[in-house]
């Protein structure tokens, strides 16, 4: 397995890429189910999955805490508070539309994971300089 050493701990190259890419799916997904109108019995599962994780996934590796519980437990409550900081400014704005919360929660979590991509790269292109 191809292994670098982070500062917080030993990581493999395939894990640096593997939350931005299901975080860039799953913005893709929601996108794809609400905005086309899909109808399928999975609509709730991916709404759950990308309202409830994804937002907050995208910004806690970026903290680079430790641990997958401890990313997946501030990930859900990050994702909790983006959710319901979008929608109260969208009640106190009076511009209650959901498909615009959605798309700032969708640019959040691909801001997120591209900043990720960048994270991963510098960190990647920073272990073969120290090889």
């Amino acid at each position: 397995m191809n292994m670098i050493r982070r500062t917080w701990g030993w990581v493999s190259i395939s894990s640096l890429w593997l939350w931005p890419a299901t975080i860039l799916l799953s913005a893709a997904g929601i996108a794809l189910v609400f905005f086309a109108g899909v109808a399928a019995p999975a609509r709730p599962f991916v709404a759950l999955w990308s309202l409830l994780l994804c937002p907050g996934m995208a910004l806690v590796r970026l903290l680079r805490v430790s641990g997958l519980v401890t990313e997946l437990t501030l990930a859900v409550a990050l994702s909790l508070a983006l959710d319901t900081l979008v929608a109260i400014v969208m009640v106190y704005t009076r511009t209650w539309v959901p498909g615009q919360g959605l798309v700032a929660l969708i640019a959040i979590s691909v801001a997120g994971a591209l900043l990720q991509v960048v994270t991963a790269r510098r960190v990647i292109t920073g272990a073969e300089d120290r090889l």
